[in-house]
C-alpha cells in the first residue's frame, strides 16, 4: 500500500504548487490567474492540499532525500460553506508518480480529510459529444473511469463553462449524503459554487447549467 498523508498548506505554500507544478501539469487556457484563487483564499472559499509520500531511509536512518518527504499530488478546491460542497478545481499527480495509484490514494485521503463536509463536485469534460475525435473521447472515458473507480457518481447534470462541456460527478464526503439526490439539487450546489468564483455578468456569459 502506497504510504501518503494529506496537508492542508498554506496560501504561500499552494503558491509555490502553482508556479512549479499546476502551471506545466494544465494547459494554459484552464489555469487561472493566481490572484483570482488568492482572492478566494482571502474569503475563506478556496483550500489546497498537498498529497506527500514519506522519504525512504538508507541503513544509517537518514533520509535519501535530505528528510524532506515527497509531494505525489495536489488539490485545489473551492468551496461553498453554505451548502458544504467542494469543487475540484485542480487535481493532478506528479508526473514522475502517474500511473502507480497515487491518484487513487489521493482521493481517498481527501475523502477522509473533507467529511466535515457534503459533497465534493468533480467536473469531467462531455465524452459523449459526437463532434469528438476517438482519441480524445477515450481519453476522457478513462478519466472518468478513474473517478468512478475512486467512489465518484456520475449524475445527469452537465454544465458549460467558458465554451467547454462538462459532465458532473459527485463524490459523497458524509454517509448520509451516500444517497441518490435529483438533478435539480446538483445543479443548484453547482451554481453556488461558481457564484463564489464569478460575478454575476460573468455567469451569465460564460455558465450555464445543461440538464
Amino acid at each position: 500500500m502506497i504510504e501518503m498523508y494529506v496537508k492542508k498548506v498554506s496560501l504561500e505554500s499552494a503558491r509555490k504548487i502553482y508556479m512549479t507544478y499546476l502551471k506545466t501539469d494544465f494547459p494554459s487556457e484552464e489555469i487561472k490567474p493566481f490572484a483570482v484563487i488568492e482572492k478566494m483564499w482571502n474569503n475563506d472559499s478556496y483550500y489546497v492540499y498537498a498529497f506527500y509520500e514519506k522519504a525512504s531511509e538508507d541503513d544509517t536512518g537518514k533520509s535519501m532525500y535530505d528528510q524532506r518527504d515527497i509531494l505525489c499530488a495536489y488539490a485545489f478546491l473551492l468551496a461553498d460553506n453554505t451548502k458544504h460542497t467542494l469543487l475540484l478545481d485542480y487535481f493532478a499527480v506528479c508526473k514522475d508518480r502517474r500511473g502507480e495509484g497515487y491518484g487513487s490514494r489521493a482521493i481517498a485521503l481527501l475523502r477522509e480529510v473533507c467529511a466535515d463536509r457534503d459533497v465534493l463536485v468533480v467536473e469531467v469534460e462531455d465524452d459523449e459529444l459526437p463532434d469528438i475525435s476517438a482519441e480524445i473521447r477515450n481519453t476522457r472515458k478513462r478519466r472518468i473511469s478513474f473517478y468512478t473507480e475512486a467512489g465518484c457518481r456520475m449524475t445527469d447534470v452537465r454544465s458549460l463553462v467558458w465554451g467547454v462541456n462538462y459532465r458532473i460527478m459527485i463524490l459523497p464526503l458524509r454517509e448520509e449524503y451516500a444517497v441518490e439526490h435529483d438533478a435539480e439539487g446538483i445543479s443548484e450546489k453547482v451554481r453556488a459554487l461558481y457564484r463564489g468564483m464569478y460575478n454575476e455578468r460573468e455567469l451569465q456569459k460564460h455558465f450555464a447549467i445543461l440538464s
